[in-house]
Parts: structure tokens; C-alpha cells; sequence
């Protein structure tokens, strides 16, 4: 694989990153900066969690079975819905 090959699949992965913790302790541990665009089946979700409100958007963080955090828009139905099941769960 080409040098200009390894670097483009790098950056798209850099750009794929939609949560990140800070690197600071005084900041919020947890903040997206992204969105997942289109809706994950709730079976894949095991847990969630809001994001604090020192970050710069609100956002929920799905915990996915295969380990993977997905960050969703909480305002959109989708989000909202996954929730509320996962709270009748609990």
C-alpha cells in the first residue's frame, strides 16, 4: 500500500472518531462531536449515557455489545426511543 494510501485510510478513521475523551481532568471525561447519522437497531445497545453539560453539544453515547461507542443526537426520535427501552429494561 502507497504512502498517500495509508495516509487517507488514517485520516478517514481520524474523522470517523465520533467520541473522545479529554485530556484534561477538570473537563467533562466523555463529549461527541459527531453524530451518528442513521439509526442502530436497540439490540445492539447495552447501555447509554448522557453527555455532561460542560461539553460543547449534548449528545448521548450508545454502548454497543461489540464494544464500540456510537455518540447520537439526543433531539432525534431514533435516539429517544432506544432510551426509553433500554430504561423499561433497567
Amino acid at each position: 500500500m502507497s504512502s498517500r494510501s495509508l495516509l487517507l485510510v488514517m485520516l478517514v478513521l481520524v474523522c470517523l472518531q465520533s467520541c473522545t475523551e479529554a485530556q484534561n481532568g477538570n473537563g467533562p471525561s466523555l463529549c461527541c462531536f459527531t453524530y451518528q447519522s442513521s439509526p442502530i437497531p436497540s439490540k445492539q445497545v447495552e447501555v447509554y449515557k448522557k453527555t455532561q453539560a460542560g461539553c460543547t453539544k449534548p449528545g448521548t453515547i450508545f454502548f454497543l455489545k461489540n464494544k464500540e461507542r456510537v455518540c447520537a443526537d439526543p433531539a432525534e426520535e431514533w435516539v429517544q426511543t432506544i432510551m426509553k427501552k433500554k430504561e423499561k429494561i433497567e
